[in-house]
């Protein structure tokens, strides 16, 4: 299995907090066993931490209108490329960290891709997915139906799965939200989640959201911290605390 990030920016530098993300997911990453062959990252100049070098892609997958969906257009882009080699690829936005192992067997990925939800909405959530080289069409079908309805990735993935386009629904499989524990409805995302919990997706200086408190320090309905010991002395390590 493969562990891919993308993070495309026309500024080709990254804010501190964008970097120390990057970071951590590259050293929760090694110090959850990933091979550095396996870890990839995908932008659009040279960067470098920790043996883990990017591989630089020009900009042309970077989305104006939506910024944010630029990691989906990179992926559509490099499957038609023939990046993908045959394997499962972990593909997340780098704030999207992991925090138990994920073993290749649990994911029971007979289908193509392996999408989540936001858990607490049925709405599509593409911060952090599974797919196979088998994807390709459906990850062009996303990325023309971004550019068609001028709107972000996962709305364009409702779309098409709101229309079965080309009978994308059977080729998808709805991934537990354990996948993607986001920075919102956490108590009723918990309650939907399998046990322990593989990935926490949040930003740690939102603004209005409080997410060190929530996620670190269980200032939270649930009354308790969803990070472990583990990662919690690598966001230290990086200055978050």
């Amino acid at each position: 299995m493969k562990n891919l990030s993308v993070y495309l920016t026309p500024a080709k530098k990254y804010s501190e907090e964008a970097d120390a993300s990057i970071k951590i997911w590259i050293d929760n990453s090694l110090d959850l066993g990933w091979k550095k062959e396996d870890i990839i990252f995908i932008n659009n100049f040279p960067y470098e931490y920790n043996g883990i070098k990017s591989v630089v892609i020009d900009e042309a997958s970077f989305c104006p209108f939506r910024p944010g969906s630029s990691k989906t257009c990179a992926i559509a882009d490099l499957l038609q490329q023939g990046f993908m080699e045959k394997d499962i690829y972990w593909v997340h936005d780098p704030d999207a960290y992991q925090l138990n192992p994920i073993i290749k067997s649990e994911l029971k990925l007979d289908k193509d891709v392996g999408f989540t939800t936001y858990g607490w909405s049925p709405k599509w959530n593409l911060g952090s997915f599974f797919l196979k080289d088998s994807a390709k069409d459906i990850f062009k079908w996303i990325k023309d139906t971004i550019y068609e309805i001028q709107n972000e990735d996962e709305r364009a993935l409702v779309k098409l799965t709101h229309e079965n386009f080309n009978g994308i629904n059977d080729r998808i499989k709805t991934m537990n939200i354990t996948y993607q524990i986001g920075q919102r409805q956490i108590p009723v995302n918990y309650k939907l989640a399998t046990k322990p919990l593989k990935v926490l997706h949040f930003r740690p200086h939102n603004k209005g959201l409080d997410n060190l408190a929530t996620f670190m320090y269980g200032k939270n309905d649930l009354g308790f911290p969803l990070m472990n010991e583990r990662l919690i002395k690598i966001f230290h390590y990086h200055g978050f605390k």
